[in-house]
């Protein structure tokens, strides 16, 4: 799978992608903020709707084979 989306992100956005569990085990759902939206609206030339579903596609992926990558 081609990483698009995740490159372009900061180590903090990075961390809150790959988390699945909350404290106590609850799980995670990840909500990318508006300001990162349009920050990659401009770098990508992609619209918001194209860049949340490859987001969810490259999150999927990643949580798939984060074993990998630790």
């Amino acid at each position: 799978m081609e990483l698009i989306i995740f490159p372009r992100l900061s180590t903090r956005s990075k961390r809150a992608m790959l988390r699945t569990k909350k404290k106590w085990g609850h799980v995670y759902q990840y909500i990318p903020r508006r300001h990162l939206l349009e920050r990659l609206k401009i770098e990508t030339g992609m619209s918001e709707m194209d860049i949340l579903v490859q987001i969810y596609q490259e999150r999927k992926w990643l949580i798939l084979h984060k074993q990998y990558f630790l």
